[in-house]
């Protein structure tokens, strides 16, 4: 009987000094883990509809634990924890990083990440980022984008114009315009001729008009000669008379 009691107790001892032999090696395992996490803390700037993945970096020491990454998003008046599995064409995980589809400005805030080791997180072995900033702005037009609108207008002008003509044309509108247009010409022309004909009646009146005058003139002088002649000779036959 003493002996098996002494057995006893010896197993006793043994089992007791290998559990806490365990617990001192979970203990120290527990106090020599550590947790670091690393992610920029610059703004990212990007557009709507555009993608960005944001960086983090872990490294855990003194232990051979896998840590569980969380992501948190910090807006103006709300936070909350993102659930990248319920969004998964929103939201996925590169590793560690954290890829985000489809930007909106919703999307706009400070992006945490968050590493812990869920088996010894109540002994301080998890860490969290210095947190990412990012921005979403509207997105502009680019040259592309500007170029196609550009050619899609011109298009759209150039289809209203044809159908404009054919429907001219259809109706009757198209003729009667040209028409009107080539009897405008017309009179243009025919006043222009009557213009020139009246022009030219007007200056073969002036040339007879002045060959009249000259003629006229020449007449006059020619009459003027002949009295002067004859007044000479009047005089000549008073002076002979009086010389008598």
């Amino acid at each position: 009987m003493k002996g098996r009691g002494a057995t006893n107790n010896s197993d006793i001892n043994m089992n007791f000094g290998f559990f806490f032999t365990m617990a001192f090696l979970v203990l120290g395992l527990v106090r020599g883990c550590m947790v670091d996490v690393q992610q920029p803390s610059k703004l990212m700037r990007k557009k709507e509809q555009q993608s960005v993945s944001i960086p983090c970096s872990v490294n855990v020491s003194s232990c051979q634990h896998t840590p569980q990454i969380s992501w948190y998003v910090f807006r103006k008046d709300y936070h909350y924890q993102i659930d990248v599995s319920s969004q998964p064409l929103k939201y996925k995980l590169d590793h560690h990083d954290l890829e985000i589809s489809s930007l909106s400005k919703t999307d706009c805030g400070v992006y945490y990440c968050a590493a812990a080791l869920l088996t010894l997180a109540h002994s301080g072995a998890q860490a969290i980022g210095q947190g990412t900033t990012l921005k979403v702005s509207e997105r502009g037009l680019n040259v592309r984008q500007v170029l196609l609108l550009t050619l899609l207008i011109l298009l759209t002008v150039y289809s209203l114009l044809i159908l404009g003509i054919i429907i001219c044309i259809k109706t009757g509108r198209f003729k009667s315009v040209f028409k009107r247009r080539w009897c405008k010409n017309e009179n243009k022309e025919d006043s222009t001729r009557q213009v020139v004909l009246f022009s030219g009646v007007v200056q073969e009146l002036c040339k007879r008009n002045l060959s009249g005058d000259k003629i006229q003139a020449r007449y006059k002088v020619s009459q003027d000669k002949s009295k002067g002649l004859q007044n000479v000779y009047n005089s000549e036959d008073v002076y002979q008379n009086l010389d008598e």
